[in-house]
């Protein structure tokens, strides 16, 4: 039976509940400052001990730090893909270097690793799950990387309580930053227009990136795939009918995966995403074209698109003693001077410092930095120049200057929906699980303003309408 001791300290009376566990020993439930709080608690204990939750196996197992959980959690998790497991993994682990924030301080502080993993699981406490989300926000981290951040902490805190480490998940209902591209939107929707080109800007991008880049560019944003599913694509893909004015295919069936430095091919991001996308006569011509050179052309599961680097010596520009006010350079800093220095080159210099690899897949990180990104800057550089564009002169970019590769697949959404493509299609070819998904990201590409048809619908509600009762006539 529950019951208290009253003690005395320097701060007063003070009482600690007893109870007792399953194996006859009284332990303490803690020390408070009024009887019945110590009852209250002793009460609590025995009633865990009748459901079989011992208080002091419970403290015992909750000393376990999360660093040891999280290793737990991870080697429970026996379906994940190889790439899933090597980001959890990542993600886990401590950090020696880290991106800096606005105010040139390193984030390593901030690592799920620096913030819980030497603290023992049962001390983490809702709020300073709330603290470090906050923190992560305060530091620039974007609503999608604070998001991922969190959920694998709540994962971990989960496996603790089916473990019976802790009673409760603190990390539940914390309240997270949400997914907005632009001021005032609403969650999760992609409305930026800088996230959007239009035919003529692809164009003009595809004409600023050196070959074969400039295929996969094209491709990209006339198929809508993602980056992993473009670099996952072999020459067997591409589904030739037997009709020459037939509709070409391509088959979305794999991805490449960063595993540990090494590329490997592995499954789609969904089963949905394994999918066909049927191409416009005019990408179809180019991927014909663009196979006579491809030097093994003849090899099914040769990659599509294969590994690009820099010759040396690669022209990163030079850093001036007073560039950034003298601080250090940060590594997005260093990034955007080197990716200023290749667009200074000509396509047809750019194409020259490419090394091609055809025995080797496409490492899509280096070929963002070394390609896609100064060939962006490229596009607006060659359109201020050019003596036959409306932009002569003109010191308006031509794309957004911090235009990201995955906005090509926001680009084919856009198109999609501009030339009348029903959004189930559009859903289907971008390998969307659900239609619903698809209108969440991108609901004003299918929002319509064009009421006319149900206005004029209303409107022959007040129009007499003509009967066919034909009165008899009346007798005299």
């Amino acid at each position: 039976m529950a019951r208290s001791i009253k003690r005395k300290s320097a701060k007063g009376k003070r009482y600690t509940g007893m109870y007792f566990e399953s194996d006859g020993s009284e332990c303490s439930a803690g020390t408070f400052d009024s009887e019945k709080a110590a009852l209250d608690a002793a009460r609590d204990a025995e009633k865990m001990v009748t459901q079989g939750k011992s208080p002091a196996n419970l403290r015992d197992a909750g000393r376990a730090t999360f660093a040891v959980v999280a290793a737990e959690w991870l080697a429970a998790q026996h379906d994940l893909k190889a790439s899933t497991r090597a980001e959890y993994t990542n993600l886990l682990a401590k950090k020696t270097r880290a991106r800096k924030n606005a105010d040139g301080a390193s984030t390593a502080g901030l690592s799920i690793a620096a913030t819980f993993g030497a603290r023992p699981i049962n001390s983490i406490a809702r709020k300073d799950i709330t603290e470090w989300v906050g923190a992560l926000v305060k530091a620039g981290k974007s609503a999608s990387t604070v998001r991922h951040h969190y959920f694998v902490v709540k994962a971990v805190l989960d496996h603790a309580v089916a473990d019976g480490r802790v009673l409760d998940n603190v990390a539940v209902g914390v309240k997270l930053p949400s997914e907005r591209t632009v001021v005032n939107s609403s969650p999760g929707v992609v409305d930026d227009p800088d996230m959007f080109l239009s035919a003529m800007q692809v164009a003009a991008l595809v004409d600023a990136t050196p070959w074969p880049c400039s295929v996969m560019v094209h491709l990209a944003a006339w198929s809508g795939l993602r980056a992993g599913e473009l670099c996952g694509l072999q020459v067997g893909d591409i589904d030739w009918p037997m009709n020459p004015n037939g509709t070409v295919w391509l088959r979305v069936r794999r991805t490449v995966s960063d595993t540990g430095g090494e590329l490997t091919y592995d499954t789609t991001k969904t089963k949905g995403s394994n999918r066909r996308v049927p191409l416009r006569s005019a990408t179809a011509q180019l991927l014909r074209d663009y196979l006579a050179e491809h030097p093994r052309a003849d090899e099914p599961t040769a990659p599509l698109f294969c590994a690009v680097t820099l010759a040396p010596v690669k022209p990163t520009g030079k850093r001036r003693a007073d560039d950034h006010g003298g601080e250090p350079e940060t590594a997005a800093q260093k990034a955007d001077r080197q990716a200023v220095a290749l667009a200074a080159l000509s396509v047809a210099e750019a194409t020259d410092r490419l090394v091609l690899d055809w025995t080797a897949k496409l490492r899509h990180q280096t070929f963002y930095k070394a390609v896609f990104r100064p060939a962006v800057l490229r596009a607006n550089r060659l359109a201020r120049e050019s003596t036959t564009t409306a932009l002569a002169g003109d010191q308006t970019d031509v794309l957004p200057r911090q235009f990201k590769f995955h906005g090509l697949r926001h680009s084919y959404a856009s198109l999609c929906a501009a030339a009348g493509l029903p959004v189930e299609k559009v859903s289907q070819y971008l390998g969307h699980s659900k239609t619903s998904t698809t209108l969440d990201i991108y609901v004003h590409l299918f929002r319509t303003d064009d009421a006319s048809d149900d206005m004029a619908a209303l409107d022959s509600m007040d129009t007499p309408k003509a009967t066919n009762v034909v009165p008899l006539r009346q007798r005299g």
